[in-house]
């Protein structure tokens, strides 16, 4: 073992706390179905059903142009709005004036929701991963990206994570994405823990990882897929399977 190696080791031996990404890390996402088009189509089910009267050409097309607007916004801004705002400002361009807390855009954004949490499905390892983490009494965790926060913690809940994690952070509620280092510190400041003793599980280098190392804390990279990436992207690890994770911290 080279002083580097050595030197990596003992500062896991002081971690407290493990934090994960939640699409593609904890819980995946099926890609053999289109299942964003599946989505809107639900959505638009549920607008023609109440009242609205647009062919789902017209509004795809809308919500296509207000989603590219809003997410230009948000990579400038690292902002997270909520997903009440895409579907209020995609009626608005078809003609249709309602609010973001209006009774038709949060049953369109439940009507996605519904549609996504079919193709969600959690990996093989995160169960056992979390349940050894939480007995050895490290600290855990998610913060995930989502315009969706409900879903988010519904999928959570329903997949049976709830009770093996201490704190879920979604993007969209306090209006920050990550790699922003607010998201961050926010969940650090939630468990009471440095970000020097922490680690962060994620599947995007230039999201999760970079995001990571700008407030301090170590990165884990799982690879669900070839990347490539930047110097300063470069995660401490690489793990192929989640359960790799729990042989790192014991070595």
């Amino acid at each position: 073992m080279n002083v580097r190696e050595a030197t990596q080791k003992s500062k896991l031996r002081r971690i407290r706390a493990v934090l994960f990404d939640l699409f593609d890390t904890l819980l995946l996402v099926r890609t053999d179905k289109n299942f964003g088009e599946n989505c809107l189509r639900n959505v638009h089910r549920f607008l023609k059903m109440n009242g609205i009267n647009v062919s789902f050409e017209d509004f795809r097309r809308a919500y296509s142009e207000v989603r590219k607007r809003l997410y230009e916004k948000c990579r400038r801004r690292l902002e997270e709005p909520h997903f009440n705002i895409r579907i209020s400002q995609t009626l608005r361009k078809l003609g249709y004036k309602y609010d973001v807390s209006s009774r038709i855009v949060r049953g369109a954004t439940s009507a996605y929701s519904e549609e996504f949490m079919r193709y969600v499905y959690p990996d093989e390892d995160a169960h056992l991963v979390l349940r050894e983490l939480r007995e050895n009494n490290y600290k855990t965790g998610v913060i995930s990206n989502f315009a969706i926060p409900e879903c988010a913690h519904e999928l959570i809940n329903l997949h049976g994570l709830k009770n093996l994690l201490n704190v879920v952070v979604i993007s969209a509620e306090i209006n920050r994405r990550k790699p922003s280092p607010e998201i961050f510190c926010f969940t650090l400041n939630l468990l009471k823990v440095d970000a020097s003793e922490s680690i962060f599980v994620g599947d995007t280098p230039d999201i999760d990882v970079r995001g990571a190392k700008n407030v301090g804390m170590k990165a884990i990279l799982i690879e669900r897929r070839k990347a490539s990436f930047k110097s300063e992207d470069k995660p401490e690890y690489t793990i192929k399977k989640l359960r790799e994770i729990l042989d790192l911290l014991e070595e």
